[in-house]
């Protein structure tokens, strides 16, 4: 049985590959649209690379703080 931890990572690095792909697609949706908005996605598509090398405690906030600020932008509504 593996271990609960490496469970964890390796649902960590699926959920980020996953939140890297949805945010690169949204990103070329939205190109047509508004080119700040699908920058702003590639940008917080950088951060969430699962080839970059932001540490995981950097990656989360700066994740969280864009999340939250693209959201007071209206962004996701």
């Amino acid at each position: 049985m593996p271990k609960p931890k490496f469970v964890l990572d390796l649902v960590e690095k699926i959920v980020e590959i996953a939140i890297f792909i949805g945010l690169i697609i949204l990103a070329i949706y939205k190109f047509d649209v508004d080119v700040i908005e699908a920058g702003f996605y590639l940008v917080l598509a950088a951060i969430s690379s699962p080839l970059s090398k932001v540490s995981q405690t950097a990656k989360r906030t700066l994740l969280i703080c864009g999340f939250m600020g693209g959201n007071l932008i209206g962004y996701f509504n």
